[in-house]
């Protein structure tokens, strides 16, 4: 598989599409609050990689509009992001 944007990792994963399951989604998260050393900003961009280009559970202009959202509400943003792309999942 060949990634359009220089730079950046590819996940050796397999790709997915649709609306994951409760489990799918409990693992993926799980995993990327295990692994994501970096703060928020760092756990963000995994996020994207593996919900928007990967598994394609959400377009890139929802999750930026979820992006949106989560600067808004006080908190830690990275968090509020798993809670809304879990949600609509």
């Amino acid at each position: 598989m060949v990634d359009e944007r220089p730079g950046t990792a590819v996940s050796p994963l397999p790709v997915t599409a649709g609306p994951g399951a409760l489990k799918e989604v409990a693992s993926l998260f799980l995993r990327l609050g295990s692994t994501a050393f970096g703060g928020p900003a760092a756990h963000i961009a995994m996020m994207e990689d593996e919900v928007v280009r990967r598994r394609r559970w959400l377009s890139r202009e929802q999750f930026l509009d979820l992006l949106g959202a989560t600067n808004l509400i006080p908190g830690p943003n990275s968090t509020e992001m798993c809670t809304w792309a879990g949600a609509t999942t």
